[in-house]
């Protein structure tokens, strides 16, 4: 037995224990007790986002085909305006405007004491410096962001004011005022040609949410902005790391290596689903408003005898009961892993734009019955036949994995129905030079982008018929040509909206082309982090949206 003085000894570290002991379990009994003492987002941390390429140009005129450049352009640079979820413009570094002059003039006044990542203050020349490169002839980004800037005069007014004066009336303008601005006061020695290969593309300077820290090894650092005008961002540094693959994306966020990846097309269903069934992820599921549509080449400018040699396609009862007796839901679920939503005109459902409308449903005995009622019977190897015509065609779609795919299970739907379609893949490249701007082709599965504005105009406009034009099935209705010309010119977003949806109706009516669904992609994340908002996909980058949002840390208040 230890003598009495080491006993005694003793007793005062015991009774720390026990007091230590009774303090940590009255205060879990009070935060417990106390429903104000809750888990609240805290600044700081890290995130680390894995993406399958390298960067090359980190500025947002020119991402081309790089989506790296682009995620990282959207969270180092901000435009005028930004996207809301259902694509409605909100104040970015335009604090509002005004639309005057029969919507031909856009006001911008732009908030005070923004400041780029070096410092220096945010102006109205910057903004007019960056539209004025992007109208220039020598411009090498985005075609369409150059068309639009054609005729159009930029004025800064004001340090704190831009007027932006078109030639004609142009509702979708104000969407495209998303693409992110440039520092004048480091480029404006610079031509729009010298801007392509500029060393600050390696080493960017926006105003967006973060700024731009190092370039590694294996991706990129970038460090939050405590001035960003929308709230500084509560993750203190944002990664990107590259790896070579999305099997080897997928593998890294299973290791825990990095905490987030957008998995599209390229990805294996097997590992898109193990992050949805697995609790520690959290799936998001972002509808892409890219979306997929089967053209139907209603007619042949190019036949001597419109009336004799017109293909199959011209006869509303053929496209219909081609429509109807397609299984979508079985093509989204077979083949894209039920990762799709159904489109019926192209607008996406989430959009501020669209009207729900009614889709004739899968029946493929209704089908059958109409194609016979409209003379096409089947011949003896099970074609349908009318007169000399045999309802055979031939679907060209882009050598690409999923859309292939996607073409081969139309075809063996359509074979049931006594409709033979030959799948004929070519490369990217060819399918759209050689194959649809020309308008060489029976049918064409496309990839169709229709850009951050809902506009139908630039696919069924009766004015878009012929190259380069992208109203691929030419297809003429003047009632569609009125009211997508109406829509185009209105600003109030209501009338918009009825326009579409007249829109909406007369093509539904009429159905040039068959409308298959729209990619939802899987935005897998650890769920430590938290915050993340969902909305459409306008881009992939559009996942960032509200990235100072986002938190990995919490304290408890």
């Amino acid at each position: 037995m230890p003598p009495r003085s080491v006993l005694h000894s003793r007793w005062p570290i015991f009774g720390a224990l026990v007091a230590g002991g009774l303090a940590v379990a009255l205060f879990w009994y009070v935060v417990l007790a106390n429903p104000s003492g809750e888990a609240v987002p805290a600044s700081g941390g890290s995130y680390t986002e894995g993406v399958t390429r390298a960067p090359e140009r980190m500025n947002p005129l020119f991402p081309g085909t790089n989506q790296t450049d682009a995620d990282i352009a959207a969270l180092v640079f901000s435009g005028l305006v930004r996207l809301g979820p259902d694509g409605t413009p909100q104040p970015d570094l335009a604090e509002r405007w005004e639309i005057t002059g029969n919507g031909q003039n856009y006001i911008f006044h732009l908030r005070r004491g923004v400041a780029w990542h070096d410092g220096e203050s945010f102006d109205s020349e910057d903004v007019a410096f960056t539209f004025r490169a992007i109208a220039d002839p020598a411009f090498k980004g985005d075609p369409a962001l150059h068309e639009l800037m054609q005729g159009v005069v930029v004025t800064a007014r004001d340090p704190q004011t831009v007027e932006f004066r078109l030639e004609q009336t142009y509702a979708p303008f104000l969407a495209y005022m998303t693409v992110g601005i440039l520092p004048a006061h480091l480029l404006r020695r610079l031509d729009a040609n010298q801007l392509f290969n500029a060393p600050f593309n390696q080493r960017p300077v926006g105003t967006g949410p973060y700024r731009f820290d190092a370039r590694t090894d294996d991706g990129v650092d970038l460090e939050a902005n405590g001035t960003y005008h929308l709230g500084p961002p509560r993750i203190s540094r944002f990664r990107f790391r590259v790896y070579g693959d999305a099997a080897q994306l997928a593998s890294a966020l299973r290791s825990g290596a990095i905490d987030g990846a957008l998995f599209s097309d390229d990805a294996a269903d097997s590992d898109v689903a193990f992050f949805e069934g697995d609790r520690r992820f959290t799936a998001h599921r972002l509808t892409a408003t890219t979306h997929y549509m089967l053209y139907l080449k209603t007619s042949d400018p190019n036949a001597s005898d419109a009336k004799t040699n017109a293909p199959p396609f011209s006869d509303h009862d053929v496209r219909q009961a081609l429509l109807q007796s397609l299984d979508i839901d079985a093509i989204i679920n077979d083949v894209a892993g039920g990762h799709g939503q159904r489109i019926d005109t192209g607008i996406p459902r989430q959009a501020w734009a669209y009207t729900e409308q009614a889709l004739p449903p899968y029946d493929a005995g209704a089908a059958a019955t109409a194609l016979e009622k409209a003379g096409w019977a089947r011949d003896s190897d099970g074609v349908r036949r009318k007169g000399a015509q045999r309802l055979e065609f031939t679907i060209a779609v882009a050598d690409e994995p999923r859309q292939v795919a996607i073409a081969r299970e139309v075809a063996r739907q359509w074979e049931v129905a006594g409709v033979r379609a030959n799948v004929q893949p070519y490369s990217p490249p060819s399918f759209v030079e050689e194959h649809l701007l020309p308008r060489q082709f029976d049918a064409a599965l496309v990839a169709v982008a229709p850009g951050p504005d809902p506009d139908p105009y630039p696919f069924w406009h009766s004015s878009q018929t012929e190259p380069p034009g992208r109203n691929l099935s030419g297809f003429v209705d003047t009632r569609i040509d009125d009211a997508l010309e109406r829509a185009r010119q209105t600003t109030d977003v209501a009338r918009r909206r009825e326009l579409y949806a007249l829109f909406s109706g007369y093509w539904l009516t009429d159905l040039p082309a068959i409308p298959l669904f729209a990619p939802v992609h899987v935005y897998a994340q650890n769920t430590r982090v938290r915050g993340v908002g969902e909305g459409l996909l306008f881009t992939p980058s559009a996942r960032f949206a509200n990235v100072q949002e986002w938190y990995v840390n919490t304290r408890v208040e």
